[in-house]
């Protein structure tokens, strides 16, 4: 990384992992709600083998990350955020953070009571101890989770865009490293008035 790089966007490592959850957690958030129709048990099984297999990813991502950022204590880009600002994101990606963890491992638990048969990636079964009790309960909390999930990762997405396309400063830049080229300009007072 160039040392111009160094202070204002994220590592390599860390952007990969960021995107790999942050796709993961919505394709998860989105195909999800597929479980919830009237859907024949032999798409069901099939489908569980996907999220269960993109749930793994998603939850090592986050640990990983978690581990880069609370652990190791990897640098993080200065932004010039105001302090609620820094306060209101900061308290957002620690609970995203959270629910990164929390989903998935609710959504483990909850395959390890179902009747159908859940296989990540296809290489051991979870579903080994179906209790149709247990599991409706801790479906709940996984579905309780994933609602706040919706909330939380369209508030994130909204907060990104609207920082590099109405602020027009650097916050997405420091998560992506390679949109620079198209970065609205911010215009000044003059320009404004001339248009």
């Amino acid at each position: 990384m160039k040392q111009t790089e160094q202070n204002t966007v994220y590592s390599r490592s860390y952007r990969l992992f960021h995107w790999a959850m942050g796709l993961g957690f919505a394709a998860l958030l989105i195909a999800g709600q597929q479980f919830n129709l009237n859907l024949s048990e032999a798409y069901k099984i099939s489908g569980l083998q996907y999220h269960s297999s993109l749930g793994l990813v998603v939850l090592l991502s986050a640990v990983i990350l978690l581990v880069k950022r609370f652990l190791r204590g990897d640098p993080r880009p200065a932004v010039n955020l105001q302090p609620l600002q820094k306060l209101a994101a900061n308290s957002a990606q620690i609970s995203l953070y959270f629910l990164a963890v929390y989903v998935p491992v609710t959504g483990l638990i909850t395959a390890m009571y179902s009747h159908l048969p859940t296989k990540p990636f296809g290489l051991f079964n979870l579903s080994f101890m179906a209790n149709e009790q247990l599991f409706s309960q801790i479906r709940t909390a996984h579905e309780l989770g994933t609602f706040a999930a919706i909330f939380l990762v369209s508030a994130h997405i909204a907060a990104a865009l609207h920082h590099h396309f109405i602020k027009k400063d650097a916050v997405l830049i420091a998560m992506t490293g390679n949109l620079k080229r198209i970065v609205p300009k911010r215009l000044t007072a003059a320009q404004r008035s001339s248009d």
